[in-house]
């Protein structure tokens, strides 16, 4: 007699009661490792019946589970929640089976991963009558397997994609590029003189940097980037969006800024460097090799620190290293003067301001204009410091004039999008304000649509209160962006400069003249103060003086240049 026949009969032979069975029955359901359940086939799927097993696994009592019918969709792990209710739905609609593994959270915060089994119980006339199924815990399965994942997939010292897995990221990320017509751009990063640290210091001293490095390499690149360790001190970072070679110089750029931080050891801090190689291409063991070779030629330039694999991208970066190093010496030497562009008041037919335009006076090349050097102090941050210079030398100028002429000069400063962004900028206009003197009503910041673009809540907040202040904002270059009317809406916005786009062909064109028109009208109706930039002839300043621009500036009114002891009421052509 079977041992399963044994359970159900008396060692007599008479047969047990019904409630005899039941208890049996019972204690063999308890003594299954599984969550037995009967759910009901309504909108909610009440509980009919959980088997105690339920509390050890995920903490919560049967008569908890029972009485609150929202208790299983809440305690669904967020990134299963959707799928799991679906199949749910799907099984009590079609009756098909349900076969599904989810993660629960216990009631302590554990995440529990169970299997679900389950099937609808037909009655004698084939109507479904529940849901009956059980819960297995598989924690420790899906555990090990993340591991054994984790294990041959990821490198253990710095949990970047190992050598195997980002050749397959690799592989991936140039069919996608190639189906697409562009180029893969690949970084070689290897550290320098690593062998030095380790014979110094020890090799766990050496494990414990390239784990950091490993962090600082995975914190810098780009959403979507692969970054891998190849072996030793060698690590890699395939760009997978399309990518000009300017976008690969900043992403190096920013790596080499990252391992450089000096790291903290117990004997103090412990400077690292590395050597960047950047390659383009479309086949996976070339770019590899393109990029390595282009890795070691970075060593022979430590003061740029990466390479490209083509000889002329070289010639452009090591020019543009050494373009932003005679730039951060150039801040720092006092390279730089303002010149100043009058903006007249048309009707009183004065000065009333200026907009201050800085200069280079560069000391092997002579004066290089804004484009020369604006871009890159953009890109590299040093228009922070540069711009806080500009606003500091602005405002003592203005204060200068208004003392030198008897009235108000009102004095206009570009400003930046990475200036609106540096948590400083408040403070460094107040500074500008108090050290000068200046009322803050005479000082204006005038801001492109592309600066606004970029702006967050909280430049929004910072904008608000230099405007609590009194400081003037000018929203620059009107009309070449993409939604001028929108930040019009959005953003503290005074003064509105008509861009010279508009004002170029004015008296030539007469789709120009409607433009105008319609802008200058708009700005009227906004009760926005209107400055038409690029006046450069008498016709040009007659027609927007007609239609009733408030302001202008432009060569007509006489070339950027220190404003000296001009006198201020003389306007006209140069």
């Amino acid at each position: 007699m079977s041992a399963a026949h044994t359970l159900f009969r008396e060692h007599s032979n008479d047969e047990p009661s019904p409630d005899e069975v039941a208890r049996r029955y019972r204690t063999l359901v308890e003594q299954l490792p599984l969550v037995l359940y009967v759910d009901a086939l309504d909108a909610v799927s009440s509980n009919i019946f959980t088997s105690p097993q339920l509390e050890p696994v995920l903490g919560y009592s049967v008569a908890e589970w029972m009485s609150d019918a929202g208790l299983f969709a809440r305690i669904l792990h967020p990134d299963d929640r959707e799928r799991v209710l679906a199949s749910h739905e799907h099984t009590h609609r079609t009756h098909e089976p349900l076969s599904i593994e989810y993660r629960l959270i216990a009631r302590d915060g554990r995440v529990v991963w169970l299997r679900d089994e389950a099937v609808v119980v037909l009655d004698d006339h084939q109507q479904p009558l529940y849901l009956q199924g059980y819960l297995l815990e598989i924690t420790r399965e899906r555990e090990a397997e993340q591991q054994l994942r984790q294990l041959a997939l990821y490198d253990p010292l710095t949990g970047l994609a190992n050598r195997a897995f980002f050749h397959e990221r690799l592989r991936h990320a140039i069919k996608l590029r190639h189906e697409e017509g562009h180029a893969t751009g690949l970084l070689y990063i290897d550290l320098d003189d690593f062998k030095g640290i380790n014979d110094r210091w020890g090799h766990d001293l050496g494990d414990d940097v390239l784990h950091e490095i490993g962090r600082r390499i995975e914190q810098s690149v780009r959403p979507g980037d692969t970054a891998g360790r190849l072996g030793g001190d060698e690590f890699a970072v395939v760009l997978t969006e399309p990518v000009t070679p300017e976008d690969a110089v900043l992403v190096a750029e920013r790596l080499l800024k990252e391992i450089g931080r000096p790291l903290e050891s117990g004997s103090g801090p412990l400077y690292t460097s590395a050597s960047v190689g950047i390659a383009f291409g479309s086949h996976d063991e070339t770019l590899l090799k393109e990029a390595d070779i282009a890795m070691y030629r970075a060593k022979s330039h430590p003061e740029v620190g990466y390479a490209f694999f083509d000889p002329q991208l070289d010639r452009v970066a090591l020019e543009r290293s050494q373009r932003i190093g005679e730039l951060r010496e150039g801040i720092a030497r006092g390279e730089f003067r303002l010149d100043y562009q009058a903006v007249v008041d048309l009707g009183a037919h004065q000065i009333i301001g200026y907009e201050a335009l800085v200069r280079w006076e560069h000391p092997t090349e002579g004066e290089l204009p804004p484009g020369e050097f604006i871009p890159l102090a953009e890109e590299t941050g040093l228009i922070v410091s540069l711009g806080e210079w500009v606003l500091t030398e602005a405002c003592t100028e203005a204060t200068r004039l208004c003392r030198l002429h008897g009235r108000p000069i009102h004095i206009s400063v570009n400003v930046s999008a990475r200036q609106l962004h540096h948590p400083d900028f408040l403070r460094h206009v107040h500074r500008a304000l108090d050290s000068s003197a200046l009322m803050p009503n005479l000082l204006t910041l005038e801001l492109t649509e592309s600066t606004l673009l970029a702006s967050d809540k909280r430049v929004a907040q910072t904008l608000q209160t230099i405007k609590e202040l009194g400081v003037v904002l000018a929203l620059d270059d009107f009309g070449t962006g993409y939604a001028s009317l929108s930040y019009l809406r959005q953003f503290p916005i005074d003064v509105v400069k008509i861009d010279r786009s508009f004002t170029a062909n004015v008296e030539r064109k007469d789709g120009d003249l409607v433009l105008l028109k319609g802008i200058i009208d708009l700005g009227h109706a906004l009760e926005l103060d209107l400055v038409a930039e690029g006046i450069e002839t008498s016709e040009q300043h007659t027609i927007v003086r007609r239609l009733g621009c408030q302001q202008a500036q432009g060569f007509y009114f006489g070339r950027p240049s220190h404003p000296a002891q001009r006198d201020l009421s003389a306007v006209g052509s140069v």
